[in-house]
């Protein structure tokens, strides 16, 4: 009887242990692509401004944490074009002054190297409660660079 107690007292902390590296492992991690976990969508865009076939290659995704109290921007590429990027590319620019206007350095920058082939980002800015505009730009090999984001010239997702 005592050697069955300690052999199943001795699984259930076995079990447990188990249970305790597996949850400390991928399913802490962010997903592919990810700002964390206190973000929340705002507003997505396709990238698909210049595209010859009309086809989006990809979208321009803003998200924002109130409790990080900051907004943060991804690119990403359409599910059929993953792994062809030859150029990718994402930035989040911030009207600090209220004005409307880019006035530098209010920028968070992932310029598209091809080491970029599912995701450019994530790009942070302190931007609670500031309006910002969003872009993303993608080659799909020698196709020329589609683009994509917030309506040009417009400052938008002050919240």
């Amino acid at each position: 009887m005592k050697i069955t107690r300690w052999v199943a007292g001795g699984m259930t902390l076995a079990a447990a242990a188990a249970l305790t590296l597996v949850s400390a492992g991928p399913a802490q991690a962010f997903p592919q692509g990810s700002c964390g976990h206190s973000y929340r969508k705002v507003a997505s865009y396709p990238i698909a401004k210049g595209a010859k076939d009309g086809k989006a290659y990809g979208t321009v995704t803003l998200y924002h944490s109130s409790t990080a109290h900051r907004k943060c921007a991804i690119a990403r590429v359409a599910g059929s074009y993953v792994g062809q990027t030859s150029y990718l590319y994402v930035a989040l620019f911030v009207d600090r002054n209220g004005n409307k206007k880019y006035d530098g350095p209010d920028t968070g920058v992932a310029d598209g190297s091809a080491r970029y082939k599912w995701f450019a980002g994530p790009v942070y800015a302190s931007a609670d409660r500031l309006c910002v505009q969003f872009t993303g730009a993608i080659r799909i090999g020698s196709k020329p660079v589609v683009h994509g984001g917030t309506p040009e010239g417009k400052w938008m997702h002050c919240g």
